[in-house]
């Protein structure tokens, strides 16, 4: 039998603890994951119930404290450090709440920067298509600005440029859309789903949610089906 394609994600028995006051706190308890490529997944859950440090794991900038993660068929915390940073430079994107951007550089210099970590085009190539991405996502006009200048909506729809730069095998996105209004949250969302590459996305918003083809919920530390 010829084997199947290998998962953008797979998570195998993953659970992660964090100690308190010398105690561990388990956050996440033994979570399978598998995520295909291309595959349009959404999480929703109760604050503070881990789907950030979820996200951090698989990215690999956290690491697991039991199981294993693996991008591409490729255990994570079996690679060194420098090796993990050009895994999430080529094959991830990530979006996160807040300090997603380099303050001191423009809206369009930071989606340059994620273009440049992944080395595949020329200095002209990551201009223009910088300038695209953020056109798709209508902040073409703030491509001048620092973060500090742009409104939270604005942040965060750049944000999103800078992780779809690259073109990765999957974006981790958590609560981006947090601040947009309906409308705008839905037109951008579209925009991310209607990619080639996976998503996974972070929203407490159900409508958004149900726009994924797969939709979990994390409660207890435990990833269900919805």
């Amino acid at each position: 039998m010829t084997p199947g394609p290998v998962p953008v994600v797979r998570l195998r028995q993953v659970s992660k603890s964090y100690l308190t006051a010398g105690d561990p706190v388990p956050v996440l308890r033994e979570v399978d994951l598998t995520i295909g490529a291309g595959e349009k997944v959404s999480l929703i859950g109760p604050s503070g119930g881990g789907k950030s440090t979820l996200l951090a794991l698989i990215a690999g900038l956290l690491g697991p404290s039991q199981g294993t993660i693996e991008i591409d068929g490729v255990a994570i915390s079996d690679i060194h450090e420098g090796d993990r940073a050009r895994l999430r430079a080529e094959r991830i994107g990530i979006a996160l709440q807040s300090d997603n951007l380099i303050p001191f550089l423009t809206a369009r210099e930071n989606v340059e920067l994620a273009l440049a970590f992944g080395g595949r085009r020329s200095r002209r190539a990551a201009r223009v298509r910088a300038i695209d991405l953020l056109e798709r996502f209508d902040v073409s006009h703030r491509a001048g600005h620092r973060p500090r200048h742009l409104s939270g909506g604005e942040t965060q729809r750049v944000a999103l440029a800078v992780a779809m730069a690259n073109e990765p095998a999957i974006v981790l996105a958590d609560e981006v859309v947090g601040q947009l209004d309906q409308r705008t949250a839905v037109r951008v969302l579209d925009e991310v789903l209607s990619a080639d590459f996976a998503v996974l996305f972070v929203t407490h918003n159900i409508d958004l949610a149900d726009q994924a083809g797969c939709r979990y919920t994390l409660v207890d530390g435990e990833i269900r089906p919805r």
